[in-house]
């Protein structure tokens, strides 16, 4: 795009829509401030009608939010309102909340809403409001040739390769997650409560965003966490991909200033780096000029949002090789929160198995999976040294077999399947992981 423009969704029912349109007028509640305190002139604006599960747009948005533009407006109830006006006639869009599932924007019910999910947040970056015009664009809204194209700007297709370098995810919790109780009980302690309670965090001078490194074994829920830990402070989640690093010379650093640029515009964030040794490499083993100029890019956004004090944006990244990652990423600012993320100990492979029966049918189960423990405790004590994944794909084999034979999953069908399989992690590659932790702490 020629400028960033942000997506500010505000929202309206059949009664506040003709306020809306007929003031060129969106309106919030005093509560909502602090989520468009980065609403500028220039962006663009679209109105969600909840009652209708309708889209209304585009409009370019006129002013910052600000305290009562118009007191006359929405009886006094939405004092927190921003100038907008139309561009070209407005075009109503069915099935909004389908749209938003479409270009990634996470959504949520709420009581008041009824049953139409709604955005989570206010405002997001101009990745999504690139997305948003796309389906206005369909319709014919924008129309090359015509005034607005002066006030939407149109992308060179770039949104296409930046959406494969940011992966969109859906959003679990730390309930949905396995085990890994110390894990969860640390991360909810430092980095999700004091985003959950931000005017406390703030009197404290608390950091609300930050750097975690997990490492471990392969396959012990690494990825797991991070999405649940977006999830439970409603943050959306990026993976960020490797492929970043592709492109012709400064081409990779400009796509990393600019996403980090639009995560700044988001409310809340958790960015995921997997395999995080393949972009956090030692400098001391780099052999790629790109990476060499890649490296110090990133320690500059990361030094960058560690400044964002108390913006919500965390960093996660997740490794079984941590040896490879540069000393400078585990530097005060950085990744300086550090996890060891091990294989399941007894109980969480019991849980793990449950869970993994639970979710086939009952009448594809043995009953005696649910009413005599011993036969769950019985596997759980073979699979020592097995990872979650491990554990995981045992059940699937397991199902697989079963089902071939038109049976229910046994005892014996998963004992005859533990006893070909074996362990992805051998004790060598466990036990230097736990030396490097060792040796950092």
């Amino acid at each position: 795009m020629k400028k960033e423009q942000n997506c500010l969704i505000s929202l309206c029912n059949n009664k506040t829509e003709n306020d809306c349109i007929n003031r060129n007028l969106f309106g919030a509640p005093a509560k909502s401030a602090p989520y468009l305190k980065d609403v500028k002139k220039g962006d663009i604006g679209f109105l969600l009608n909840y009652n209708e599960d309708i889209l209304i747009g585009i409009f370019n948005v006129q002013s910052e939010s600000m305290h009562m533009i118009d007191s006359e407006a929405f009886n006094g109830y939405f004092p927190i309102q921003t100038r907008v006006k139309p561009i070209g006639n407005l075009e109503r869009l069915k099935n909004a909340s389908a749209i938003f599932r479409k270009v990634g924007i996470n959504t949520r019910k709420r009581q008041k809403t009824g049953r139409v999910p709604i955005p989570e947040f206010s405002v997001y970056s101009n990745i999504f409001t690139e997305r948003l015009l796309a389906h206005f664009k369909e319709t014919n809204t924008i129309k090359t040739g015509t005034d607005t194209t002066s006030e939407v700007n149109t992308t060179n297709g770039s949104s296409a390769t930046q959406e494969q370098e940011l992966l969109i995810h859906d959003k679990s919790k730390f309930n949905d997650v396995v085990g890994l109780d110390k894990v969860k009980t640390f991360i909810k302690k430092r980095m999700v409560d004091p985003v959950l309670d931000i005017d406390t965090a703030q009197e404290y001078y608390l950091r609300l965003g930050g750097g975690l490194l997990l490492y471990g074994p392969p396959g012990t829920g690494k990825t797991l966490i991070a999405q649940a830990t977006a999830g439970e402070i409603d943050a959306q989640f990026f993976e960020l991909s490797p492929s970043i690093i592709q492109g012709f010379p400064g081409q990779p650093e400009k796509k990393l200033e600019k996403i980090f640029n639009d995560l700044l515009h988001l409310p809340r964030a958790v960015v995921f780096l997997d395999e995080a040794e393949a972009l956090l490499a030692s400098r001391d083993k780099q052999q790629s000029s790109v990476m060499q100029r890649i490296t110090p890019v990133l320690l500059a956004q990361f030094a960058r949002l560690s400044r964002n004090r108390f913006k919500p944006i965390l960093i996660i990244a997740a490794t079984n090789k941590p040896w490879g990652i540069d000393n400078a990423f585990l530097r005060p600012g950085r990744l300086d929160q550090i996890l060891y993320i091990g294989l399941p100990n007894t109980n969480d492979r019991i849980n793990l198995l449950n869970l993994f029966l639970q979710k086939r049918s009952r009448h594809c189960v043995d009953e005696s999976f649910f009413t005599n423990k011993k036969h769950i405790e019985l596997i759980a004590n073979k699979l020592n040294r097995y990872s979650c994944a491990d554990i995981e794909q045992i059940i699937d084999e397991a199902a697989h077999n079963a089902y071939t034979e038109r049976k229910k999953i046994n005892l014996e069908i998963i004992e005859s399947v533990v006893e070909r399989s074996n362990p992805s992690v051998n004790k060598d590659q466990a036990r230097q992981i736990e030396e490097w932790g060792n040796k950092l702490s």
